[in-house]
């Protein structure tokens, strides 16, 4: 009797022994993920454990020093950031990047720039492809603007918006660029609880109607263990623990991490 092959889907993020050294020091050491389709992954660690910096590796703000990482299979070591977000990885900011004096709109439009087609005699003279093409990437807009809840202020700068709701425009700036992964680097930041449970909503929102893969950096731990199907934990930019939520948060190596040595441990002076 022959023997069944499996197949076995391509990841969309695969990295691999992924790492980078500021002169002496290992920021990210031999760093693995896997992120399959539609997957909803957190990344998660005390300050300074390495999270963002493996943020920026994976979308070419870095260059890294040793291992590699693929996108649905293609091979993305050494190309330039906006070549890594045309091929589908997108993200958000921890300390939020807007164009602050653009409309809300436009910020979402600005994303698209790479879609059009028409060329700058096209705009100049306003032709019908210039109309045609413009009318499609507003419409886009506004859809993408529905998702995250903000309707009705296309047309404010974004420099009015509140805090929660500019966190909110830039995840719809980074759906625009029609991504395969999503980054989201602590979209709960400085948001009430009932901020974050509407982003908690969006987020599942966007994964199951968008088919996209999401990779998570956030401290808020109620947002995490709702939201995430897996859990990496980063500690002085090495993994020390993955697994559900469950295993992670009962993980002793986790809970030392985030909380130091119990007492008995540490010795009676310490």
């Amino acid at each position: 009797m022959a023997e069944k092959t499996i197949q076995t889907k391509t990841p969309i993020l695969r990295a691999q022994n992924l790492g980078i050294q500021f002169g002496g020091l290992k920021a990210v050491d031999s760093f693995s993920i896997e992120i399959g389709e539609s997957e909803l992954v957190g990344l998660i660690g005390p300050n300074g454990a390495g999270k963002t910096t493996v943020f920026n590796l994976i979308t070419g703000v870095y260059k890294p020093t040793e291992g590699s990482f693929y996108l649905c299979g293609q091979r993305m070591n050494g190309k330039k950031t906006h070549q890594i977000v045309r091929a589908g990885i997108a993200r958000t900011f921890q300390n939020i990047r807007l164009f602050k004096k653009m409309t809300v709109i436009d910020n979402v439009k600005a994303a698209m720039l790479e879609h059009l087609t028409y060329g700058l005699p096209q705009a100049i003279f306003r032709t019908p492809r210039f109309w045609s093409e413009e009318a499609e990437i507003t419409r886009r807009a506004k859809e993408l603007l529905a998702v995250v809840h903000l309707s009705g202020k296309e047309n404010l700068e974004a420099d009015n918006l509140p805090y929660g709701q500019q966190r909110r425009l830039e995840i719809a700036r980074a759906l625009a660029t029609d991504m395969k992964l999503l980054l989201l680097d602590e979209p709960a930041a400085g948001m009430n609880p009932t901020e974050t449970e509407e982003l908690l909503e969006i987020i599942d929102y966007i994964r199951d109607t968008f088919k996209v893969s999401v990779l998570l950096i956030e401290h808020d731990m109620s947002l995490v263990m709702k939201i995430c199907e897996r859990i990496q934990v980063l500690d002085f930019g090495s993994t020390i623990a993955s697994g559900t939520p469950a295993e992670v948060a009962n993980n002793p190596k986790v809970i030392e991490a985030y909380l130091g040595k119990p007492r008995k441990e540490r010795g009676p002076d310490a």
